[in-house]
């Protein structure tokens, strides 16, 4: 079964893998020299099955556009407390899913919370950036995906749980350990989100972060807003 992947500026990501469906962090704020502006398109997205959400900083949530795009497609909403509170009057609420993880137990990994949306099972776990940050390992048959969001700390994930992934969505915070965490899980495409036109540019010539960049056992992909990656199917 095929995946393709379609970024739609920033953190944002549109996966469709058979007949599913969904989104992360698709309609926000851009923001020059932060966040790139949104692909044009991603308010003509009228069919997906859940909008997630990570956190509710404007670089990567906008309520008023998520509201649009359940309108128009039925989506559920998946995202922390922060997030869903601001949905709560413009979005029904049968269509909300809060999810708020406890963050790290007693040894010191992120414990993960899990529910199923639809015909897709989703672990959120409570990462460390903001209040109330939510990264997401989504799965299907033939996909284990993980959007990492602003997560600072990636050291903290218990690599079991989240290794033997199809996809890897990450933001190149350089105090993550991110280089290690790829290093140590391996996933079979990785992604490089969060990404200002001049990082990409950088990225595109070989100068985005070398050193770490270098160290990791795969290219990391890029996509600019409105490009897309197929992924290959495993054999």
């Amino acid at each position: 079964m095929s995946t393709n992947i379609t970024s739609l500026g920033n953190a944002g990501v549109l996966v469709k893998h058979g007949s599913a469906c969904f989104v992360v962090d698709a309609f926000y704020r851009g923001f020059e020299g932060v966040a790139s502006s949104p692909w044009e398109g991603v308010n003509r997205i009228d069919r997906v099955d859940a909008i997630f959400v990570t956190h509710a900083h404007w670089d990567h949530f906008n309520p008023g556009e998520v509201a649009g795009a359940v309108e128009r497609t039925g989506a559920f909403v998946v995202g922390p407390a922060a997030v869903t509170g601001k949905l709560k009057e413009i979005v029904p609420a049968s269509l909300l899913i809060e999810m708020e993880p406890v963050g790290c137990g007693s040894s010191g990994k992120y414990i993960g919370l899990r529910t199923q949306v639809g015909g897709l099972v989703v672990t959120a776990f409570r990462t460390m950036h903001s209040s109330g940050h939510n990264s997401y390992l989504v799965e299907l048959p033939g996909l284990r995906l993980l959007h990492d969001g602003d997560n600072e700390h990636t050291q903290h994930f218990d690599r079991d749980e989240v290794g033997n992934l199809d996809a890897l969505m990450l933001c190149p915070w350089q105090g993550s350990g991110w280089a290690d965490f790829i290093e140590t899980i391996r996933p079979r495409n990785w992604f490089l989100i969060h990404m200002t036109g001049d990082e990409l540019d950088q990225h595109a010539r070989g100068e985005f972060m070398p050193d770490l960049c270098d160290r990791v056992p795969m290219e990391p992909v890029a996509l600019r807003p409105g490009e897309s990656l197929l992924l290959k199917e495993e054999i």
